[in-house]
């Protein structure tokens, strides 16, 4: 049976935000909420597998043998400023359009998925204690189509 390689998904989206130059230099956290020192790191990019939903529609004469699943993953996007929150805005929004060119350009995610596209997400924005560094955060959604084989 060929189930779904969910850790191979996240590796190769790891992969792929790591070796692009437009967010390799962001901090890639995978299933992880970072608690300390995230400030110091200024662009980070954490990755969570979210769900998985049946399609809508049914599925193929194949059910038997094949189920397939729209797998959703959640990309928070961080970025820190020290001097100011407006800048810490742009800085999010930059980071957030590179992520969304990085996955727009490799739609299968190196073969581990049939397909994938974005869809949408929220921003949330936040001062920080006085003294510490603005914080801006975004969240991106993007779904995945997988399947599991008998």
């Amino acid at each position: 049976m060929a189930g779904i390689d969910y850790s191979g998904i996240r590796a190769q989206i790891k992969s792929i935000l790591e070796s692009d130059a437009t967010t390799q230099d962001a901090r890639i956290y995978i299933e992880e909420e970072p608690q300390f020192g995230l400030s110091d790191v200024q662009k980070a990019i954490a990755v969570f597998t979210d769900r998985r939903n049946a399609p809508a529609d049914e599925q193929s004469l194949s059910a038997g043998k094949r189920t397939r699943y729209y797998l959703r993953t959640l990309f928070v996007v961080l970025f820190f400023d020290q001097e100011s929150f407006d800048a810490a805005c742009t800085g999010r929004d930059e980071l957030l359009g590179a992520l969304e060119l990085v996955l727009m350009s490799n739609r299968t995610l190196g073969g581990t998925v049939a397909s994938s596209w974005l869809e949408g997400g929220a921003f949330y924005s936040g001062r920080t204690a006085q003294g510490a560094p603005f914080v801006s955060v975004a969240e991106l959604e993007m779904v995945s189509e997988v399947s599991a084989i008998v």
